[in-house]
């Protein structure tokens, strides 16, 4: 069975640790340390971090890691302000998978109403 595995602080973690997920504390400074080796464990099937530890951008390498792991990357929102990073991240594995941005066609429709 693959695990489920929350990075971040406390605060954060503590939500996804109440429905069964692994927590690993790291701060804005370890972060990246903290997730490689997570997102390279075979056994890892979901790895939940927040927006405000990613950064505004994602660097390369963390969007590297992200397409090359077996493990789903989910990033949200942790902030007071959603920068949106999660559901474009959402969007590009959708877009990936289905060969169509899906939630694009979603979101044009809704306007068209």
């Amino acid at each position: 069975m693959h695990k489920m595995v929350a990075i971040g602080p406390e605060r954060f973690m503590l939500p996804f640790g109440a429905v069964g997920f692994e927590m690993i504390e790291a701060d804005e400074a370890s972060f990246t340390e903290v997730f490689e080796p997570v997102a390279k464990d075979h056994m890892v099937g979901l790895i939940v971090c927040g927006e405000s530890f990613v950064g505004e951008t994602p660097s390369d390498e963390f969007r590297l890691l992200c397409q090359t792991s077996r493990a789903a990357v989910m990033i949200v929102p942790d902030g007071p302000e959603p920068k949106g990073m999660g559901m474009e991240m959402v969007r590009a594995a959708i877009e990936r998978a289905a060969g169509v941005d899906l939630l694009s066609a979603t979101d044009v429709d809704e306007e068209e109403k």
